[in-house]
């Protein structure tokens, strides 16, 4: 039997995209990815997305357990 690995799931096939932007401009896009209930990964990656004419597939969260 296989062990499992910690963490979430893998998303798949990724890499890493570098940028700078104008501090208002990542704060903006930060305040509404959280806004979104996104992570600015996410955020961005279907901004680009939808640019592009290219899907995205946002891993669903897993539901946390509510403390007692």
């Amino acid at each position: 039997m296989e062990r499992r690995k910690p963490g979430r799931r893998s998303k798949g096939d990724r890499t890493q995209v570098n940028t700078r932007q104008p501090r208002v401009l990542a704060e903006a896009a930060e305040a509404e990815a959280a806004r979104r209930g996104m992570t600015l990964t996410d955020y961005i990656g279907q901004l680009l997305a939808g640019d592009l004419g290219i899907p995205y597939d946002v891993q669903e969260g897993l539901p946390l357990a509510k403390s007692a």
